[in-house]
């Protein structure tokens, strides 16, 4: 059997020849294909990334004076209550952050 095909390989170059290139074209064709779904996964991905770190990084103020600022805007005249106000603001945008994050690890896994 395996003379047989070495036998018909050597009578028929051509043949095997386009036979040889038609499976290479395929395989190429196949890896393109993949490339171009992953190439369209990984900027969904980083878009998401992108815009959870945009939300992490609005809500910071830059510099220790626009904290002050920020903190001065706010005037409560009952201490705790301020306080309050902080601690829950502060869980707000823990939790919305942390579901943005979630959600870009659920699309990587």
């Amino acid at each position: 059997m395996l003379q047989e095909m070495i036998l018909y390989i050597r009578e028929n170059l051509v043949t095997t020849a386009l036979i040889a290139g038609g499976v290479l074209f395929f395989l190429l064709l196949v890896i393109l294909i993949q490339v171009s779904r992953m190439k369209h996964e990984v900027h969904k991905i980083c878009k998401k990334i992108r815009r959870y770190f945009e939300v992490v990084l609005d809500g910071i103020p830059e510099t220790e004076s626009e904290q002050d600022d920020a903190l001065e805007t706010v005037k409560v005249p009952v201490y705790q209550t301020a306080k309050r106000r902080q601690k829950e603001a502060e869980k707000q945008q823990t939790s919305e952050d942390a579901k943005l994050l979630m959600d870009v690890i659920q699309e990587v896994f």
